[in-house]
């Protein structure tokens, strides 16, 4: 991969994360990057290319993540604590995730876009879902409601608290991941 369309590809989650999907443009990259428009479009000849771009890399990351610890052979909890680690560093940076930002503009996204937004959610929530319902057969979890359920319950929690935590004060993000733990951990 060409080192200037990777550095697009990082300035453009950059942005997403930081400004929003709707607000960025390619001026923005070309500007930081000291470029052309023209060079921007080159690699990416519109602004859904980017994003579909950025969504994959994203999908991928996860992917990688999941094999990751398989191949390190985490355990159920250590899984867990591993992806919310991700947006314990995402909280530090002052960012959302790439969820939560997209999330607030899914009514203006191509379909294309809204479709690979949906595609990653799901794979993240089924992960989730056999992770805990894992965890929980072997004891190292306990929670009452369907796993499915749990797992939805955590990746709302995690993503709006980001975006809460950014708002109100970025400790406040300890206490909702905190909270996570709690409703999750055998008494």
């Amino acid at each position: 991969m060409s080192v200037t369309r990777e550095k697009i590809l990082e300035l453009g989650e950059e942005l997403i994360l930081t400004k929003g999907y709707n607000g960025f443009s390619y001026q923005d990259i070309s500007t930081v990057m000291g470029i052309k428009n023209a060079a921007v479009h080159y690699y990416f000849p519109s602004k859904e290319n980017l994003g579909l771009s950025i969504l994959k890399t994203n999908a991928q990351r996860f992917e990688e993540m999941v094999e990751n610890m398989q191949n390190r052979g985490f355990n159920e909890w250590q899984q867990m604590e591993a992806f919310t680690k991700v947006y314990i560093k995402s909280n530090r940076e002052n960012k959302i995730c790439l969820i939560g930002s997209l999330g607030t503009d899914i009514n203006t996204l191509t379909d294309p876009m809204r479709t690979e937004l949906q595609k990653m959610v799901d794979r993240i929530v089924s992960w989730l879902e056999l992770t805990l319902q894992n965890g929980r057969e072997k004891g190292l979890f306990h929670f009452s409601m369907p796993p499915r359920e749990m797992a939805l319950r955590i990746l709302a929690s995690l993503v709006a608290g980001l975006q809460l935590a950014r708002i109100l004060n970025k400790t406040d993000f300890k206490a909702i991941h905190q909270s996570i733990w709690e409703e999750i951990t055998p008494k």
